[in-house]
């Protein structure tokens, strides 16, 4: 039970209340100018309550930035969060800077609903992707310092308050054609038969991985015997966003250590006979995978990958636009979809959640030769 000191000091000529914060620092409550002692009386009794029922918020000089830092910070120490998550934050973090920079150095205590909503224009210069990311961080330091005492009330919690839309226009990734894909891999079969980067992209349109777990392959992925292909890695970056061989998929939990990309799935005989013609060749690396920069001694990028598709788009002219790996997972998805393969059967393939919407509503790209004959069902 908080008591605390109430006297009237003589030389201030005002009434001093004097208490003990539950961190053990003396506080003490002054009557203000203007201020009679009846309403004085009423602030202290009111600051004694806060401090009996566990509500009472101490003072505190902690900035927004120093509280969002802090907690990226210890998430990567405790190992929670990758150094490929923990860049990735990083940079989040200076999107921050940028765009709030009104409130970010304030102490918590003073940001107000209005200081958030102040910023929103210029997060709106951003995709919503990016968005979505700041929302997270800012919506968790105001958590954090609600949990720890630093504020009474989470300000991003008000009804009023919403996350801003961006002024950048969607893009949708669309799956190719089957016109599209034919042509891609007509020249792949022909004019670019012998480029190194050619069985990287026809794996991955034939399978649906993500590149960087098509780069990192190795032979002990492969089960002749059994016709089945095993992913269990990929490749991935460090915090100075370097490329580096990750110890899992994409979708690793490291909170539960569950791997839900971790999939073995059986091989079509395309997929057989590309793997066998990839073996033969016999590429040697100290890591044992099926694809190596033996020139530079290094891996093969995911940048270098999409640099080449880009190329050989410009030089055949084989879609409209800009193609780049992510189509070619798509297409695989699409395909699968078109062709009425069981959903679960495409998320074990593609090393999606079972039960995840996003195999069919962000993946999809249903092609017009397919609707047609839809349609034709219809006649």
């Amino acid at each position: 039970m908080v008591n605390g000191s109430f006297y009237k000091s003589e030389t201030l000529g005002r009434f001093i209340f004097q208490y003990t914060e539950p961190n053990g620092k003396r506080q003490t409550l002054r009557q203000k100018r203007n201020e009679s002692e009846r309403d004085f009386r009423k602030r202290v009794t009111s600051t004694k309550e806060k401090l009996n029922t566990g509500t009472y918020i101490e003072k505190s000089k902690d900035t927004f930035i120093e509280i969002l830092k802090k907690y990226v910070e210890q998430k990567h120490k405790d190992g929670i969060t990758s150094d490929r998550s923990y860049g990735r934050e990083l940079s989040t973090i200076k999107q921050i800077e940028n765009t709030c920079s009104n409130f970010i150095n304030k102490p918590i205590q003073k940001i107000r609903v209005e200081d958030i909503e102040d910023s929103k224009e210029e997060m709106r210069r951003y995709s919503n992707a990016v968005i979505s990311k700041m929302w997270i961080l800012i919506s968790k330091t105001f958590q954090i310092a609600n949990s720890r005492r630093k504020i009474s009330f989470n300000i991003m919690l008000d009804e009023t308050l919403t996350k801003p839309i961006s002024q950048i226009p969607e893009k949708k990734i669309e799956a190719l054609t089957i016109e599209e894909e034919n042509k891609l891999v007509n020249v792949l079969n022909n004019q670019e038969y012998s480029h190194k980067y050619r069985d990287i992209i026809l794996l991955q349109l034939y399978t649906g991985m993500r590149i960087g777990e098509v780069l990192a392959l190795s032979k002990d992925c492969i089960d002749l015997k059994n016709n089945t292909l095993t992913i269990y890695r990929t490749l991935t970056q460090d915090d100075n966003f370097h490329v580096i061989m990750g110890e899992h998929t994409k979708t690793y939990k490291r909170t539960s250590g569950i791997d839900k990309g971790k999939r073995t799935f059986p091989m079509s005989t395309t997929v057989k006979d590309l793997i066998e013609k990839i073996l033969n060749q016999k590429t040697t690396n100290i890591n044992g995978l099926l694809f190596w920069d033996n020139q530079k001694q290094t891996y093969i990028t995911p940048t270098e990958i999409n640099s080449y598709l880009k190329r050989i788009n410009s030089k055949y002219h084989i879609v409209e636009g800009s193609i780049h790996s992510h189509r070619l997972r798509h297409t695989f998805i699409t395909r699968c979809v078109e062709k009425g393969i069981f959903p679960k059967v495409i998320q074990n393939l593609v090393g999606h959640t079972k039960g995840s919407s996003i195999t069919s509503d962000v993946y999809t790209s249903i092609s017009n030769d397919f609707m047609i004959e839809e349609l034709k069902k219809i006649n």
